[in-house]
C-alpha cells in the first residue's frame, strides 16, 4: 500500500513515524557530522574509537549508552516478531541501521513500514486475528 492511499488513524500514524524518523535523521545526522569533523584528524578508526571513548567516559555517559543498547536489542526482537507476523522484508536491515544512522530514524522507519503494512491488511482483511477482534463490520458487529 503506498502512502497516497491511508486514510484515517492508518495515516495519522504513518505520518507520526515518518517524521519521527526524519527528525531523527536531522538530528542525529547533525551530531555525527559535528563529531566526525572535530574527530577528523583521527582518521575513520579514531574517529570511532575517540566516539566509544566519549560515550563510556564517565558514569552517566556509560548509563545513557547501555540504555541505549539494551533497548536496540529489545527493538530488534520486536522488530523480528513484528516483521515476521506483517511479512516485512529486511527487517535486518533495520536493526543494523539503528547504530549506523540513529535508533530513532531505523524504528520510526520501522513502524512506518509496519503500518503501512497494517493498512494494507484492512484493506485486504489480512490482519492477524487479533488485529481484527475490535474491528466492528458495517452492521455494527463484531469483526471475524
Amino acid at each position: 500500500m503506498r502512502f497516497r492511499e491511508v486514510r484515517g488513524r492508518d495515516r495519522s500514524l504513518c505520518v507520526l513515524y515518518g517524521v519521527s524518523a526524519l527528525i531523527g535523521v536531522a538530528v542525529m545526522g547533525t551530531l555525527a557530522v559535528m563529531f566526525v569533523v572535530e574527530n577528523a584528524d583521527a582518521g575513520p578508526g579514531g574517529v570511532v574509537t575517540a566516539f566509544l571513548r566519549d560515550a563510556t567516559s564517565n558514569p552517566a555517559s556509560r548509563f545513557i549508552y547501555a540504555d541505549l543498547v539494551l533497548t536496540w536489542a529489545a527493538l530488534g526482537a520486536y522488530m523480528i516478531v513484528e516483521g515476521r507476523r506483517f511479512g516485512i522484508r529486511h527487517v535486518w536491515a533495520y536493526i543494523v541501521g539503528a547504530p549506523l544512522l540513529a535508533l530513532i530514524a531505523s524504528y520510526g522507519l520501522f513502524m512506518l513500514v509496519r503500518q503501512l503494512k497494517i493498512a494494507a491488511g484492512r484493506d485486504t482483511d489480512d490482519l492477524p486475528a487479533h488485529g481484527r477482534a475490535g474491528r466492528r463490520s458495517a452492521t455494527g458487529a463484531p469483526g471475524r
